[in-house]
């Protein structure tokens, strides 16, 4: 206890200026593959993005839904991908239409990021492209740091990215910023070493925000990963700088904001919620050409931090009182509950995003672990609980093709889990204290197209 106090006594407290601070709260929306879908959303006033993330390899298909958030004041950024063609199991995959691309299909080695590289390019291309198609914002060229296959991916990243700031201002972009992903396993900032060798390194780099792309931590972490990873993020507000949750959804990410471990997230609608490089330095499996094409549709459950295809719903709503426990009872959201949410679930995941960031943003900083933790997790403690003692329509079970004893088992797994993560937050907040130290908060930054310099906020 007295070592992890000792720890966190290095961080300093955001200011209470004019009374009790509200720092904003924001979400990088990643578009990924679904920019038809977001598009339908934005044109019905359903995605009030102010930050998108923008895969290099799909920029040419999404100019339209770029156009509009840019033209809305929304502030748009470059992932270049760098960190997924550097990997085995990644280089072919759709990160192979990113413009510095090598096109063999091999992965992008260290030697393509040094200076005097003969091969190519990438950190020029990366620049040239940023400035003529106006990104506001380039997320530093890195690289997974738990590669098992190279060990000095952060000293090159390093470079990279002070390169990557030379480029962009001898290009004429020196008003677009530079974030620092850092991608590494969830494990890794545990290490006191190698947390003082990561600060170390990022700590007179010319970035904006560092975000934080954590290997293996997910949604559903349980108790003592969810701590540990609370109390070793909190290094990195020794730099000085906004943290950002990246790859990390539901009452994780919720805790993490709370908790004020980082200052933003970083997802997809529904999607990209949690992040796995275990196997990136593997090659990929064969590809089955009988398996089905596509990602089997998951639906949120609102306020359990779950969600479940659309036959495991059905099948939980056919239990007397099941679809009210499932279904969503916001009429903002959902006007008709249930049809409604299994319709259109993207629809339905980006206003219960929306809404929980919204609805913690408004609550003063040092009363926001409070408010989660007697708000958003004990009703999630309960909800589960209540799930968890459904007795589902076997033959509705059988007629979906569901495994019934699975599905309630997972139900039951996820509810132990909550009560457990629960009880520990509840700890960690009597140990941090009311005035627990908090991350910087994010700034508002500007379009480089808006010419009236609005702020999105």
């Amino acid at each position: 206890m007295r070592q992890i106090a000792n720890s966190m006594a290095q961080v300093l407290p955001f200011p209470n200026v004019g009374g009790a601070a509200v720092s904003p709260i924001d979400c990088f929306i990643r578009v990924g593959g679904a920019h038809r879908k977001l598009a339908d959303l934005y044109a019905a006033g359903r995605l009030p993005a102010r930050r998108i993330v923008i895969d290099a390899s799909r920029h040419r298909h999404q100019r339209e839904l770029i156009t509009a958030l840019r033209d809305a004041g929304a502030e748009v950024v470059l992932d270049t991908e760098i960190a997924e063609l550097a990997s085995l199991a990644k280089c072919a995959g759709h990160s192979r239409n990113a413009p510095w691309a090598p096109g063999d299909g091999r992965p992008l080695g260290p030697d393509y990021f040094q200076e005097s590289s003969p091969s190519s390019d990438v950190i020029g291309s990366i620049a040239r492209f940023a400035i003529t198609e106006r990104f506001d914002t380039v997320l530093a060229p890195t690289h997974f740091l738990g590669d098992p296959t190279y060990d000095n991916w952060l000293d090159v990243d390093r470079r990279a990215c002070q390169r990557l700031r030379r480029a962009l201002d001898s290009e004429g972009g020196s008003h677009i910023t530079i974030d620092y992903p850092l991608i590494l396993p969830h494990v890794m900032l545990n290490d006191t070493a190698a947390r003082g060798a990561i600060v170390a390194s990022l700590a007179d780099l010319p970035v904006e925000n560092v975000w934080f792309r954590a290997s293996g931590l997910g949604p559903d972490a349980g108790p003592l990963t969810l701590r540990r990873y609370l109390l070793a993020i909190s290094a990195l507000h020794n730099l000085g700088k906004p943290v950002i949750a990246d790859y990390l959804g539901g009452l994780t990410s919720l805790a993490s904001l709370a908790f004020g471990v980082v200052s933003g997230l970083s997802h997809g609608i529904g999607e990209r919620e949690r992040f796995d490089a275990g196997g990136w330095h593997k090659s990929p499996p064969p590809r089955d050409d009988d398996a089905e094409f596509g990602r089997t549709v998951r639906v949120s459950i609102p306020g359990v931090g779950r969600s479940a295809t659309l036959n495991e719903l059905d099948v939980l709503a056919s239990a007397r009182g099941g679809r009210r426990l499932v279904a969503c009872g916001d009429p903002g959201c959902c006007l008709h509950g249930y049809s409604d949410m299994i319709s259109d679930p993207r629809r339905h995941s980006a206003n219960q995003l929306f809404k929980a960031i919204s609805d913690l943003e408004r609550v003063p900083d040092l009363r926001r672990e409070t408010y989660f933790l007697e708000g958003p997790m004990t009703d999630a403690d309960r909800l589960a609980r209540q799930i968890r003692l459904l007795r589902p329509s076997i033959a509705e079970a059988n007629r979906r093709k569901v495994d019934l004893g699975a599905l309630m088992k997972r139900f039951e797994e996820h509810s132990h889990r909550l009560g457990q993560t629960l009880t520990m937050l509840e700890d960690l907040h009597q140990l941090r204290g009311d005035e627990g130290p908090r991350v910087i908060p994010l700034r508002a930054r500007y379009s480089s197209d808006n010419k009236t310099k609005e702020s999105r906020r």
